[in-house]
Order: structure tokens, then sequence, then C-alpha cells
């Protein structure tokens, strides 16, 4: 978000979009298939991101609905290219997990030099 005041003070138009699902889902998504559905510190109750931005002098947006996303996000290319304002668009999504990012983030390592053998 820091990235946001810059582009305000500095007059560097741009259009930011946050997908909110409350959670770091690709965390989450590893501690549960790693520790039978077991995770801790996934759930996010986050400020608003759209509020923040509007606090940091751009636009900010919450859509909610699927059908708002595509005329929220021509509003702010519109903003954007003809009034130079940074606009956030804080999209808000289902707690849905979808797959880690990295499938073997959790998984031990395998060593390949001798020397590292011994290390887990």
């Amino acid at each position: 978000m820091m990235e946001i005041m810059t582009c305000v003070r500095e007059d560097i138009p741009v259009t930011a979009v946050v997908f909110h699902n409350r959670q770091w889902g690709a965390e989450k998504k590893n501690q549960v298939e790693f520790y039978n559905r077991r995770f801790v510190a996934g759930e996010l109750e986050n400020q608003s991101f759209a509020g923040i931005a509007k606090a940091m002098g751009s636009e900010g947006v919450v859509v909610d609905k699927l059908e708002d996303v595509g005329p929220a996000l021509k509003e702010a290319i519109r903003k954007q290219m003809e009034e130079r304002v940074t606009t956030v668009i804080e999209i808000m999504c289902t707690r849905e997990l979808g797959d880690p990012f990295r499938r073997d983030a959790l998984a031990k390592p395998t060593r390949y030099l001798d020397k590292y053998k011994d290390f887990v």
C-alpha cells in the first residue's frame, strides 16, 4: 500500500486491484494439506484496502458483486487516463482455498550433495 501513497504524492496515476479473501490462502492451503486440516495465522481480518487508499489520497472502490467488477475497472482506468487519478479496487472474494503456489513448500528437501546429507 505504500506504493499508492507514492503514486499520489508524485502524481503517477495507476489502477491497482486487490483480491481480498480475508486470508493468506496459499499458506493456509499448505497448512491444511500438510497438517491434517489444522492451520494457524492464516485468517486475516484486515482493514479495508480501499479505505486505506482513500486515507492516502487516492480513490478506493470496494466491489462485492461479480457484475460490478467490469464497470469499476473501466471507471478507474478512465480516471487514470483522463484525470490522472490513482485508484485501488478492492474485490471481495470467497474464502475458497485454491492450490498453493508451491506444492513442495513444506516437504523435506532432497539433498544432492553429500556434505548436506545430515541436514534435514
